[in-house]
């Protein structure tokens, strides 16, 4: 029996054999609640950074009757309950429409595989949210000038777009794989499932998440 860890790793280089190997697995729903826990861990953090460090939403304003000054503060605390939301209802969405083109896997191997789909695209820009924000808490960055940088023609701007462009990559690239694995759809279905999840997932994400 293999742990978390093997599906976690593998998912990263592998991903398909990965989820294959996860959709056989008698404890994937918990190892997928394991791959959701380490992305809410990882904006926490973010969030607990720029909550102290003076940061701001800037060019994505707050859809929420919030004061950008403080809705960080906020973001803290609702960032895990809308994450959970959001990878909830994008498996819903997606098990409906895979039962509709002959899906056969349970609401579970869904749930799992975009759990671990959803962890480890947002490393894509987790990794950098973690240690910019962490630098700007701790006083080697200006948080604020550092949010301005990255909406200009700046180094810092065309990082973040790369990042952005690799998430949404990725985010459908793993979906699509959990979708033909928990499913065993061929591969043009799994992946209009999957592109439809991503927009349901992000959809719910963002209109809490700055």
């Amino acid at each position: 029996m293999r742990g978390f860890g093997w599906y976690y790793a593998r998912a990263f280089i592998r991903p398909r054999r990965a989820l294959d190997a996860l959709a056989a697995e008698p404890r994937r729903l918990r190892y997928g609640a394991y791959a959701v826990a380490i992305t809410a861990t990882a904006y926490t953090l973010v969030y607990f950074f720029l909550s102290h460090n003076g940061g701001r939403p800037t060019v994505f304003r707050p859809w929420l009757a919030i004061d950008a000054e403080v809705y960080y503060h906020y973001n803290l605390y609702f960032h895990v309950p809308s994450l959970l939301l959001a990878w909830i209802a994008a498996t819903g969405v997606a098990q409906l429409a895979a039962r509709a083109v002959g899906g056969t896997g349970a609401f579970e191997d869904t749930l799992a595989g975009l759990g671990v789909g959803l962890s480890v695209a947002s490393w894509w820009t987790a990794l950098h949210d973690v240690v910019t924000t962490f630098l700007g808490f701790v006083g080697v960055i200006d948080q604020r000038a550092y949010e301005d940088a990255m909406n200009g023609a700046t180094a810092a701007g065309a990082l973040i777009w790369t990042l952005m462009t690799g998430y949404l990559v990725w985010f459908v690239l793993m979906f699509t794989k959990a979708m033909g694995a928990s499913q065993q759809l061929r591969p043009a279905p799994a992946a209009a499932i999957g592109a439809l999840a991503f927009v349901v997932y992000q959809l719910i994400f963002v209109l809490f998440n700055r």
